[in-house]
């Protein structure tokens, strides 16, 4: 029999052993490494088996990724699964409101912040040798990648993987179906932040990637910053086919309340009474979930491909 035959099934089950092997490590309470949204990278004596979020979009992506059952603790914030609403409260979301006590009470494993803003409270877990996990992904890619990492540095790998790429596929089958779409054949939409000072969103947030996903295009992208305020002249000027916004401002975009505003009664958006909101925790939060936001948006700019989505 010739060598190379003898040895292929060996070379051929390699791989499987060294995912049985990793699978095994893992149970066995084997060191486990995973990069944060920082790039830092977290290290833990065995995979956590007890967690605290200080993120709602981390606490979503907990839940996502099968990890539910090690969340022992997260935020007032965090309100989805509603399982997630049960757990003990550490606070709110910002740093100021978090009690460093009540995380220490629940004796965490791994406690997953939300980047700068929780500053002052990863330094005081890393005099406590808490090990702390940053989530603050900035694009599709990056919450999949965090969702991964968080994945492994919980033995909960193989759920993660098949999770992140449900999300992606999601966003990828709305582009793939808009593909033949020219972009200057696409509505403009815009976003709508806040109303005093009127903000819009810039090109580095999630509504931004929603909308250009969803088949639209921003209005304001070309503007600096990441919530950059203009005026409503600007608006008039760039004339949207659409305004949207998330519902947590519901009350400030009506139709009959953007007529009221000088001028605006004239904007296409608002004559042809196309204004419409999405659920803020879809297009809010760096989740899972923003793959249901694009959905949602693609739904609104184009009903006819999207007929499920909009019901």
């Amino acid at each position: 029999m010739p060598i190379s035959r003898l040895f292929r099934p060996a070379l051929l089950a390699r791989p499987a052993c060294l995912v049985l092997g990793l699978v095994l490590a893992q149970a066995l309470g084997a060191e486990v490494q995973a990069r944060d949204s920082d790039g830092s990278l977290v290290s833990l004596a065995a995979p956590a088996r007890r967690l605290v979020s200080l993120s709602p979009a981390a606490t979503e992506a907990i839940y996502a990724i099968g990890a539910g059952p090690a969340l022992v603790g997260n935020t007032s914030f965090c309100d989805y699964p509603p399982a997630a609403q049960t757990l003990p409260k550490v606070g709110g979301f910002a740093a100021s409101t978090i009690s460093v006590e009540r995380i220490l009470a629940l004796k965490p494993d791994l406690v997953v912040t939300a980047g700068a803003m929780h500053g002052v409270i990863a330094v005081a877990l890393a005099r406590l040798k808490i090990p702390v996990f940053v989530w603050d992904p900035g694009d599709f890619a990056s919450i999949a990648t965090c969702m991964e990492s968080l994945g492994t540095l919980s033995a909960h790998g193989p759920e993660a993987g098949k999770a992140a790429a449900a999300m992606l596929a999601s966003i990828e089958s709305v582009r793939s179906r808009l593909a033949s779409v020219p972009r200057e054949k696409r509505p403009t939409v815009f976003w709508e932040m806040y109303d005093d000072p009127l903000m819009t969103c810039g090109a580095s947030t999630f509504p931004h990637a929603i909308i250009e996903a969803a088949g639209g295009r921003d209005l304001f992208s070309d503007l600096p910053g990441q919530w950059p305020r203009i005026s409503g002249e600007e608006v008039i000027r760039r004339a949207p086919e659409w305004i949207l916004g998330a519902d947590d401002h519901g009350d400030k975009l009506t139709v009959a309340g953007l007529a009221g505003r000088p001028g605006w009664r004239q904007v296409p958006a608002v004559s042809q009474g196309r204004v419409a909101l999405i659920p803020a925790n879809l297009v809010s939060r760096a989740s899972p979930r923003v793959a249901e936001g694009v959905q949602a948006v693609a739904a609104i700019l184009w009903p006819a491909l999207f007929p499920k989505a909009s019901k």
